[in-house]
Formats: C-alpha cells, sequence, structure tokens
C-alpha cells in the first residue's frame, strides 16, 4: 500500500493541477464569483495536504492544527461556492465559527503528539460544510426543473448533478469516516487502515476532478448563456426572434399532435408614430406590445418579433374564438397602457390554422395576407385566413 505521505503528495498534486486548469480556463474568462470561490477551495485542499505531510517531524504540533483549519475552510469554501451560484453571499459567521472550534479542539487534542487530535470535530465539520453544500447544489436543481425539451446547450443540469453527486458520495464518505472515528477510537489501528490517509486521499482526489469538471461545465453554460439570450430574444420586446419563434413552434408541433391557431399581429400607424415623435416613441411602444404579448400568452402559447413592427403568436388551440379572444385582450391592454400614441393605439392581426405536420412559414404567409386584408379594411380588425386542406 502507499505510504501516507506519497498519497499527500499525489493529493496535493492533483490539486494545484486542478486549480491551475480551473483557475486558467475557467475562472479568468469569466470572472465569476463561484469560480473564485472554487479556486481558493482547491487552495485550501492542496494547502491543508501541504501542511499534514509535515506529521511525524517536529512541525507536526503546528503545523497539524493550521492543515485542519485549512482542510475546514477548503470546504467551506466549496459551500460558498455553491451559495454564490445561487446569489447567495458568504456564511462567513457559519465557516468561522467552524474553522473556531476546529482549532480549538485539535490545539487541545496534543497536536505535537497525536495527528489525529481534534479529528472528531474536524470530520463533523467537513461533514456539515459538505452536507450544506448538497443542500444548495439541491436546491439549484429544483430551481431549474428539467422540461424535457432537448437544449444541446444547456450543461447546467449536467454540472448540477456531478456537484451533487460529488457533494453527496463525499459527505457519505466523511458520515463513515465519522461514525468510524466514534466507534473505533483514535488508537485503534483499523481506523487508519480503513479511514486514513491514503483512502481519504483517494476518494478526494476522484471527487476534486467530478466536482471540478461540474464547475468548469457550468461556467461555461454561464459564460454562453448571455450569447444565446441574444441569438434567441429580441433586444427590445423581449419576445423570441423569428429563426427562434419558427424552431420552437416546431418543438411544440413535435411534441403535440393537433391544430394551432397562428397570429401575425402588426401595431398601426406605426411609420407615422416614429415620423411625429420620434424613434425612441416608437420603441416605448414596441416595448409595451411585447410586454402586453408575453403576459397574454404565457402558459397558452409563444410569441416572437418577426420583423419591425411585426409580431406572430401560436396558441395551443385549434379553437379560432379563443384566438380572437387573447387578441381582443392584448388590444384592450396595450391601447389602454401604451405611453404614446396619435390618438388610440390600435392592432391588426391575420390569423389561421396551422394543420399538423404543416409547415410554419406556408401558415404565415396565409396570415400574412389576412394581416394585409385587414389592413385593407380600416386597421385595427381580426382577420382569418383560409386554413390548408388538410
Amino acid at each position: 500500500m502507499v505510504d501516507p505521505l506519497t498519497a499527500r503528495i499525489v493529493l496535493a498534486l492533483v490539486a494545484l493541477v486542478a486549480l491551475v486548469l480551473f483557475y486558467l480556463g475557467t475562472y479568468r474568462p469569466t470572472r465569476a464569483r463561484y469560480a473564485l470561490w472554487w479556486c481558493l477551495g482547491l487552495v485550501g485542499t492542496g494547502a491543508s495536504t501541504a501542511a499534514y505531510s509535515f506529521n511525524g517531524t517536529e512541525l507536526q504540533g503546528i503545523l497539524n492544527p493550521v492543515g485542519n483549519v485549512l482542510a475546514v475552510g477548503g470546504t467551506g469554501f466549496v459551500w460558498f461556492a455553491t451559495r454564490a451560484i445561487r446569489g447567495q453571499r458568504p456564511a462567513w459567521p457559519v465557516l468561522g465559527g467552524l474553522m473556531a472550534a476546529v482549532a480549538i479542539a485539535t490545539i487541545l487534542g496534543n497536536p505535537a503528539a497525536d495527528e489525529w487530535a481534534g479529528a472528531g470535530v474536524l470530520i463533523a465539520a467537513m461533514l456539515a460544510c459538505l452536507v450544506l453544500a448538497a443542500r444548495e447544489v439541491w436546491l439549484l436543481l429544483k430551481e431549474r426543473p428539467h422540461t424535457g425539451v432537448p437544449d444541446s446547450h444547456d450543461g447546467s443540469r449536467v454540472a448540477l448533478l456531478s456537484l451533487y453527486a460529488a457533494s453527496v458520495v463525499f459527505g457519505a464518505w466523511y458520515t463513515a469516516r465519522l461514525i468510524g472515528y466514534l466507534a473505533l477510537g483514535p488508537d485503534d489501528p483499523r481506523l487508519e487502515e480503513w479511514f486514513g490517509t491514503f483512502t481519504t486521499s483517494v476518494i478526494l482526489a476522484i471527487i476534486l476532478l467530478i466536482a471540478t469538471f461540474g464547475m468548469s461545465e457550468l461556467a461555461t453554460y454561464e459564460l454562453t448563456r448571455e450569447l444565446r439570450f441574444k441569438a434567441s430574444y429580441d433586444y427590445l420586446t423581449g419576445l423570441l426572434t423569428r429563426s427562434e419563434f419558427l424552431a420552437r413552434a416546431e418543438q411544440r408541433r413535435v411534441r403535440r399532435s393537433g391544430s394551432r391557431i397562428l397570429i401575425v399581429a402588426d401595431l398601426d400607424h406605426f411609420k407615422e408614430l416614429n415620423d411625429a415623435l420620434g424613434h425612441a416613441a416608437g420603441d416605448r411602444a414596441l416595448l409595451a406590445f411585447g410586454a402586453v404579448c408575453r403576459q397574454a400568452v404565457e402558459g397558452i402559447g409563444i410569441a416572437g418579433r418577426i420583423g419591425g413592427e411585426e409580431f406572430a403568436i401560436l396558441l395551443d388551440t385549434d379553437q379560432m374564438d379563443s384566438a380572437r379572444k387573447v387578441a381582443a385582450r392584448i388590444s384592450e391592454t396595450y391601447g389602454d397602457g401604451a405611453p404614446v400614441r396619435l390618438g388610440r393605439a390600435t392592432v391588426s392581426y391575420g390569423a389561421t390554422s396551422v394543420a399538423a405536420g404543416e409547415d410554419l412559414e406556408t401558415a404565415m404567409l396565409r396570415a400574412d395576407d389576412a394581416l394585409y386584408e385587414a389592413k385593407r379594411a380600416g386597421r385595427d380588425r381580426f382577420e382569418v385566413g383560409e386554413a390548408a386542406v388538410e
């Protein structure tokens, strides 16, 4: 079996390599707060392992308590990293209390003569940090439920699952270690054989690699999320872009059979509004309409901005009367609350039924024709285009 010193050196090297790779590949590009805490967690793990390497020497009495405090600090920083992902602040009073308790217990346990001095308090403190970290990741998983919609870009759930697994496995190991310590006592040779340096170092090295992968994957996801958002959502209204609207409409068509109602909406007299009051006024009108649309279709469909002042809505219904009511609700809310207007702010609509399996672009052309008919008939109208023959 590998001697304890060699195991500690290997663990310290693993922590150092993970730290360098994570710092250069993840923290520097993102500057994420949770990535910084993870770096500090790796520093604490590596530094505590280096301190333990002096067990059996004249420096054991000084560096063993330092190693215990650093070990708790490193695990606490892992907890802080999971809190930072959720936007929570570091819980310094809790971690400071744990580190102080470990320091006192170790010093009172005569660390110069016993390298297991304060081990019971140390293991309990590290277990508490791991349980708290696992809780934070579990809350994150609940806050980001799996929708069932395939998304090749979303690595956040895989990352969180790996972090959760690492926290649970390592927490289980420290639970077993605490039970072993309490049941066997520090003088029993089986304690070192079963729960000592070698086994702990191997398990910790594996957990570090798994958790560092999870943190890196999560950081990559967060780094690209803003870019994906900009590609998927209109910068002004917050509605889907044309390409994203068509893509999500296709996803809904695949997941659910049956006809749907497609509505194309256009803000009336928008050019005149821009000419009379300026583009800032037009932007406020678009922003107001986008907010009304999002609220009106929530839970019953999707909406996107497909042109300058033109919008598309896909409703999960095949009832045209229901679509008319949605459009009427949008017009009423928008007309009452639009911040700027020439006269009364109105909207024209063209709608059509989209048959199951029908190409959405074809249906959109049909809805566009109905929209132009509404414009020709005097605007502020809801016209229905002829449905495709199934």
